[in-house]
């Protein structure tokens, strides 16, 4: 067994605490980072537990809600006897009521083997009375139940400090600094914070920081209270009805539930969303209609597209994933500490857990087979002698990564040297491209060709490369680079900390300073930037930026905006051999052949400006560029026949009718 003795949970949630206190009782040294306890899915959440009402279908996710409905028993008591306080754990069951009648012979909504009972209406009154009119009978889920979420937030937050879990409200996460595959420090609002393994737990928030697909869904709750000494027999079953449920507490207050929109960080909550609450709730249960309104929220839970968790290894060898758990974070809490407990400290990954990875968004990338406390990350794909059609196109379609964000094209463009703004709006479409270089000073100073630069174009759709082209020394491109990181928060891409530094003195070649651009990538990169160098094709130079953390490394083909093509192939090669990140061909391209050579070399993208933007049709010549850069691709892919110095024959000679 490994024991990491410096472990930050990013996130206060109660997924984040509860990993916190299972990795704590383990023997590890653990600090929990939040920006706010009480922000996000936990406190908005009615806490049910509720695998079966919710109707999850039969496969891994129902497995891992049976096996965390399971658990919940010894875990909340567990909690509340370090604590010492109630969670409101309540084994009640769940009625699910419906409004149509059900088909004869009908077994139930879920798995068989879980327990279900039709209830018709005439017994309706044995399970709650007081349902409404259009309720025609219903499921009876007696497994399932209820907790109530805020006392087991509370009781989560006091059991961590009583365990002696580091508590730190009020840090802001402004991004992850990552060097050679390995996050070295999180960058916050305090300062610099350093562990040997970190825990995203961070919910609705995720994709801020790291580009996996986790979104906020949008929920307005509100609760009532049963006056004192009401004629109505109470409340004691969960309902959970068609679109709505209504939640029971033993304090008297009733909790209904819950919108679900899609409106990003959107805050309050607003009158159709309360009205559609009301409306749905009176009419599964009608005496709601006289109890007194005691309370009106929102939270926002994590979404990810197909409403599973995101679970265990990372693009990052110690980082781990334990986010997206959208409607079902109070009842996986206990799962999910357990295996990600089991995953940080004995390296066991469970064979559920490798069902929720963040890899099954991006089908075509390779399974990560990584220790979790290891120093590097291997890859358990096998790759055949001779790669079939389908595998070979199903490689090209593998996104690139770079500073753990991936993009689909291997084109990168500029904005520079174009005769019209339309013009290059038309051949950054052309080009397919999702990556577009943006010189700092020139957007800020309005120079000629780039006024209104930064709205002509949709950066929801373009990663924005920040570009210190003009800077001739380490210190101007530091200072640009600040500013373009600043431009691309203005222009909405908050989580933007790409750079791709020049350094270049020479007024009549422009080529790179190799000293002043190693000075700046290490102050860039002790800043937090992903920092892409452009670089004379030096191999010795791409290793050292290598070692820095730089993100990548860009050695030009010749230099800019000579179309010389590619006259540095033999280090280019060199470069490609020796570099763990991506390398980028930059400069000197001038036609898509060249393009294509570059790829057929080995390199993972290409940077392509005056090419494109000086041509007769640039966006001709963009498409153009793109269809070369598929082609040098997959040719790479797909292997080059031998060089060799005399003829060989194509057709056998075996078999031929002697003369």
């Amino acid at each position: 067994m490994k024991t990491s003795n410096d472990i930050i949970v990013i996130g206060g949630g109660i997924i984040g605490l509860s990993i916190a206190i299972d990795l704590k009782l383990r023997g590890a040294s653990v600090t929990v980072c939040a920006r706010s306890l009480q922000e996000g899915a936990t406190y908005a959440a009615a806490g049910m537990l509720a695998p079966q009402a919710e109707a999850i279908p039969a496969g891994p996710m129902l497995d891992l809600c049976w096996r965390s409905r399971s658990l919940y028993p010894d875990w909340i008591s567990k909690i509340e006897d370090i604590s010492g306080i109630s969670t409101g754990y309540w084994p009640g069951g769940i009625l699910a009521p419906v409004y149509e009648p059900i088909p004869p012979g009908t077994t139930g909504p879920t798995d068989s083997e879980l327990t279900a009972t039709w209830v018709d209406k005439c017994h309706l009154d044995l399970y709650q009375p007081g349902l409404g009119e259009a309720v025609v009978g219903g499921w009876w889920y007696p497994e399932d139940g209820q907790v109530d979420n805020r006392a087991l937030a509370n009781a989560l937050l006091k059991a961590a400090r009583e365990l002696g879990v580091e508590i730190r409200e009020g840090v802001i996460l402004e991004g992850i600094i990552q060097r050679q595959q390995q996050a070295v420090a999180l960058r916050t609002n305090q300062g610099e914070l350093h562990a040997s393994h970190y825990v995203l737990a961070t919910g609705a928030w995720s994709h801020q920081l790291l580009p996996i697909p986790v979104h906020p869904k949008k929920g307005q709750m509100l609760s009532v209270q049963v006056p004192v000494n009401s004629p109505v027999p109470p409340l004691t079953r969960v309902l959970f009805g068609p679109e709505t449920y209504i939640v029971p507490r033993r304090d008297g207050r009733i909790i209904i539930g819950a919108t679900s929109e899609d409106v990003g960080f959107t805050e309050g909550n607003t009158p159709g969303g309360m009205k559609v609450l009301l409306e749905r709730a009176m009419r599964l249960y009608p005496v709601l209609a006289d109890y007194p309104i005691s309370e009106c929220w929102w939270g926002y839970r994590p979404a990810t597209p197909d409403e599973w968790p995101v679970l265990g290894a990372s693009m990052t060898a110690n980082l781990t994933f334990a986010t997206g758990h959208y409607r079902n974070g109070i009842l996986l809490a206990p799962i999910t500490a357990s295996l990600i407990a089991d995953w940080i400290l004995q390296e066991n990954t469970d064979p559920l857990l490798p069902q929720f990875s963040y890899q099954r968004f991006f089908t075509s990338s390779p399974q990560l087979n990584a220790s979790p406390m290891s120093n590097s990350l291997t890859y358990a794909t096998a790759k055949p002698s001779v790669p079939s059609p389908d595998s070979l196109l199903e490689q090209l379609d593998q996104p690139v990564t770079i500073a753990g964000r991936s993009f689909q094209s291997r084109l990168m463009t500029g904005t520079g040297r174009y005769r019209t703004m339309e013009e290059m709006q038309d051949s950054i479409i052309a080009s397919g491209c999702e990556i577009v270089t943006v010189a700092v000073r020139r957007v800020q100073t309005n120079a000629p060709g780039h006024e209104g630069l930064a709205e002509a174009i949709d950066w929801s759709r373009i990663w924005m490369l920040p570009n210190t082209a003009g800077c001739q020394t380490a210190e101007e491109a530091i200072r640009v680079a600040r500013l373009g990181r600043e431009m691309a928060k203005l222009l909405g891409q908050e989580e933007n900390n790409f750079v791709k530094l020049e350094v270049i003195p020479d007024p009549k070649y422009l080529l790179p300073d190799p000293i002043g651009t190693l000075q700046a990538a290490e102050q860039l990169v002790k800043e937090g930037f992903a920092v892409l160098p452009y670089i004379n094709a030096d191999p010795m130079l791409a290793k050292r930026l290598e070692e820095v953390g730089c993100a990548t490394v860009m050695p030009l083909g010749s230099p800019i905006g000579s179309g010389q093509g590619i006259s540095t192939a033999a280090n280019i090669a060199i470069i490609i051999e020796n570099a763990q990140v991506p390398v980028v061909v930059d400069a000197g391209i001038g036609v898509p052949s060249e393009a294509a050579l570059a790829m057929e070399m080995g390199a993972d993208l290409v940077l392509i400006n005056s090419a494109i933007a000086l041509a007769k049709n640039p966006s001709a010549m963009a498409r153009a560029m793109a269809q070369g850069v598929e082609a040098g691709r997959l040719a790479y892919l797909a292997g080059r026949i031998p060089v060799k110095s005399a003829a060989s024959a194509s057709s056998p000679l075996t078999g031929t009718i002697a003369p």
